[in-house]
């Protein structure tokens, strides 16, 4: 048995392309998703969503969410409070058929976060790389936790840095992304050359990881992959 874990940055889609992603949603036909730069509205019908709250630095938007997580099945243990900037993580333990999975749905600051918009009180890739400190403490914490540490953890959502063939973050931002992976012994399961990212522990394997492309509606692609409980 196995569950299908995807995740996009739709881009705060305007209400005209509504449609069209729950068209593609469709096909990509998860049992958990991470949206992010998303609308409340986006989510497959029925299921289970927490979200990561509405205040992240920039003025509030009612139905616009950095990061939202959605499962077929129900969670618990949710929080999203534990990272620094707010509003762009969500973490929950997921009932799945394959057991417990404790997911954590995050989107990254890009690299002019806070430094031209917003805040302005940050330099060049400032926010991204206190963000994945942030990330990197929860995890480790997470992972000392009684309630949490013996699940398999997974990470998914909008990373902002990939690799080649035109690599968007130095050296010093992918050691810092690097870092909070091996937090939890986390591994990319998905192309590291996008910036939606999935990533499991090693209690799980991955088959199946799929790539949707950018096209002239959105720019993001998603990822897909499925997930199995290691024997």
């Amino acid at each position: 048995m196995a569950v299908t874990v995807a995740t996009w940055n739709v881009d705060w889609a305007p209400p005209s392309k509504v449609n069209e992603i729950r068209r593609r949603l469709d096909d990509i036909d998860a049992d958990l998703l991470v949206l992010t730069e998303t609308r409340t509205d986006l989510t497959p019908t029925g299921g289970h969503v927490a979200e990561g709250g509405t205040d992240w630095g920039y003025p509030e938007v009612a139905d616009r969410r950095k990061v939202l997580l959605w499962s077929r099945w129900p969670l618990g243990n949710i929080s999203n409070e534990a990272l620094s900037p707010p509003g762009r993580h969500v973490s929950a333990t997921v009932e799945s058929p394959i057991g417990p999975l404790r997911v954590h749905a995050v989107c990254v600051p890009w690299s002019f976060a806070h430094v031209t918009h917003g805040r302005k009180d940050r330099t060049a890739w400032q926010e991204h790389k206190l963000y994945l400190g942030s990330l990197r403490e929860t995890l480790r914490l997470e992972a000392a936790d009684p309630t949490t540490c013996d699940l398999p953890f997974i990470v998914a959502g909008d990373i902002n840095q990939h690799t080649g063939p035109k690599p968007y973050g130095g050296h010093s931002v992918r050691e810092a992304w690097a870092a909070a992976l091996a937090e939890a012994e986390l591994v990319e399961a998905t192309d590291n050359g996008v910036i939606d990212k999935i990533a499991v522990g090693p209690a799980l394997v991955v088959t199946n990881p799929r790539l949707f492309p950018a096209d002239a509606l959105f720019t993001h692609n998603a990822v897909a992959c499925a997930v199995h409980r290691r024997n």
